[in-house]
């Protein structure tokens, strides 16, 4: 049995078994890999052919629009992160959170946001607020 809706058909020999087939014909189809059917080896070949692909942004990106500054333990108060010592390099984002700029630069070669609030990390700078 089946019962005709806009843009495909579902299909039921009883009513616990509904199924949507869609009239749209997938071109891709042949592409797609049965993943579960693969070895790890062949997991692996797949993955060495197939890359990586970076997410993040470049050095020079990074370095046109990270704030940076040193640590002082007077400027920032008692409250302040106990990991930082005085006179770190610090890079701040622009949702305000603070990382030693190595460890920042590294994650924002891969990655475009802030690891704790997962806000966009440096705005463009014609849009950068903190830019002077």
């Amino acid at each position: 049995m089946g019962l005709q809706g806009m843009g495909g058909t579902v299909q039921y020999r009883r009513l616990s078994d509904v199924v949507y087939v869609p009239d749209v014909v997938d071109e891709n189809e042949g592409m797609r890999l049965d993943i579960d059917h693969i070895s790890y080896e062949e997991l692996l070949a797949l993955g060495e052919g197939i890359g990586t692909v970076s997410t993040g942004l470049s050095q020079e990106v990074i370095i046109a629009r990270l704030r940076q500054r040193k640590y002082s333990h007077s400027a920032t108060g008692s409250s302040a992160v106990e990991e930082y010592v005085e006179e770190d390099e610090l890079g701040k984002l622009n949702c305000e959170h603070e990382y030693h700029v190595c460890c920042i630069r590294e994650w924002l070669e891969k990655k475009t946001w802030c690891s704790i609030c997962k806000k966009t990390a440096l705005a463009p700078i014609e849009s950068n607020p903190h830019q002077q």
